[in-house]
């Protein structure tokens, strides 16, 4: 089933995207590639346009931009030709607009495009998630969370965020090395993520546990778009939900309770 500007215009109006809002979009564009106009320019330029005109000249739109394939390599990070990795076609296709704006961190990084973009993008944190990184900036700013195609729980990466901030026992800071140009020079830096114990059983829920919590509080919205659904939720809703869940159980992002707790030594 095809769908039209007019249905992007409908469903990302009825999820919370209007003027003057700053709007965080994750996607995956497989779900929703029935667009009336065949080609991939097209798709990528509706959602986009549609997102824009919604948001107006004082909106402000922000997509994940990471290229986690460079951790432990040294494979040079450039703010502005590093292409992004497993984020999807509209990250990349902002990331490529000529007044995109990007944060500096060679593996978690943004692109914002509106009056926002500086303020969220510039002078950030080295580490990836916590305070002064682009996640903590669009929380203050009460930016709408959007997913495209999937569901939040398979897309979200605020959740990291709340980890971080809280300290989680199965994580810890971990230091990489990496070549990066900065003011047109080559250069190497210390860059830090927030990294999850491999060696001690640890299951991923894929935040499974988080995400029935969520759903029951009825914190996520969706709309229908031809065969597809686009989903949001107001970040620091999230984040206020989540916090209260990891206060009260440090391991509701695992699927389990670890037996073996190296943190502890």
């Amino acid at each position: 089933m095809s769908y039209s500007y007019a249905d992007l215009i409908n469903a990302y109006g009825a999820l919370g995207v209007e003027k003057g809002r700053t709007v965080y979009v994750t996607s995956d564009l497989v779900y929703l590639m029935a667009y009336e106009k065949p080609g991939k320019t097209a798709l990528l330029e509706a959602h986009f346009n549609a997102l824009m005109e919604l948001l107006g000249p004082d909106g402000t739109l922000v997509v994940s931009t990471a290229s986690t394939n460079l951790c432990n390599t040294d494979i040079l990070f450039n703010p502005d030709r590093t292409p992004v990795h497993l984020v999807g076609q509209l990250s990349e296709y902002v990331r490529t607009r000529p007044e995109a704006r990007r944060s500096f961190h060679p593996f978690v990084s943004y692109c914002a495009i509106g009056p926002q973009a500086e303020h969220i993008t510039a002078n950030v944190s080295r580490h990836a998630y916590g305070p002064e990184t682009p996640e903590a900036r669009m929380i203050e700013l009460n930016a709408l969370s959007i997913s495209l195609g999937l569901y939040p729980r398979h897309t979200c990466s605020t959740v990291h965020h709340v980890e971080q901030m809280l300290a989680v026992p199965y994580r810890y800071t971990k230091e990489f090395e990496q070549p990066v140009v900065r003011d047109d020079k080559t250069v190497t830096e210390l860059f830090y993520l927030y990294v999850w114990y491999r060696d001690c059983g640890i299951e991923r829920s894929n935040t499974k546990w988080i995400f029935e919590h969520l759903d029951k509080a009825s914190i996520v919205k969706s709309t229908p778009v031809g065969a597809g659904k686009i989903h949001s939720y107001s970040m620091p809703e999230f984040v206020a939900k989540v916090t209260r869940l990891i206060i009260d159980d440090m391991y509701i992002w695992c699927e389990r309770p670890p037996e073996q707790r190296p943190w502890r030594q």
